[in-house]
């Protein structure tokens, strides 16, 4: 069992224990890494190692400031996860927006017209139906808080290429028609939308929450 915490060089993380360990995004990585993509990625760049670099049957990715918990201000341990894990596919937490759509959350950030642009892509991509699922998700207000999670290896297996792939072409095309790329917004974009690919999917989630540290 592995499970990245991310964070830079400034952040103040939370005493690690024997399963977690710290990624500092803002430092190199050997081996097959995408550092230099990190300005626009955030969190993403620990993801894309761990995929690329790690063998745990079960894996994780956490924020420095952010833990999934089950008790208190306590991170949830290894004997709990995998008595979870049991019947579920991953472990993550959800937020409530209340009245108001996920997407609002681009519209007051300025992200909006990435996520449109982006919402191309995967219908080029993956076809209309999963666009459409995703559009719908974007109108609900429940939101699984994205790449925050513990799974199954098998579902990392299955998630990243998709999320890399998708992710990469939309940079891309990006680049090529000379549009400029907002800091960031490859990470905003998979966190906002990774609820909507779990749905899709048919994974079976387990709801916990979370601690600040």
């Amino acid at each position: 069992m592995s499970i990245y915490v991310v964070g830079s060089s400034k952040s103040k993380f939370r005493r690690l224990d024997g399963i977690r360990t710290k990624f500092l995004v803002d430092q190199p990585h050997e081996g097959d890494n995408i550092d230099k993509f990190n300005p626009f990625c955030c969190e993403l760049t620990g993801l894309y190692y761990m995929w690329k670099h790690g063998d745990d049957d079960i894996v994780g990715l956490e924020h420095y400031r952010r833990y999934l918990s089950v008790k208190g201000n306590a991170p949830i341990g290894e004997d709990e996860i995998r008595k979870r894990l049991e019947k579920a596919d991953l472990l993550c937490t959800t937020v409530s927006y209340g009245y108001s759509p996920i997407k609002t959350y681009f519209v007051k950030s300025g992200k909006l017209e990435p996520l449109l642009s982006y919402m191309t892509f995967l219908e080029a991509m993956e076809g209309k139906r999963y666009a459409d699922h995703c559009r719908n998700y974007m109108n609900g207000n429940v939101h699984i808080l994205g790449n925050i999670f513990i799974a199954k290896r098998s579902f990392l297996d299955e998630y990243a290429p998709y999320l890399f792939r998708t992710l990469g072409c939309y940079y891309r095309a990006e680049r090529a028609h000379r549009r400029p790329i907002q800091p960031r917004i490859l990470g905003y974009l998979s966190e906002f939308l990774f609820g909507a690919w779990i749905s899709a999917r048919g994974k079976r989630y387990d709801r916990i929450g979370f601690c600040w540290n």
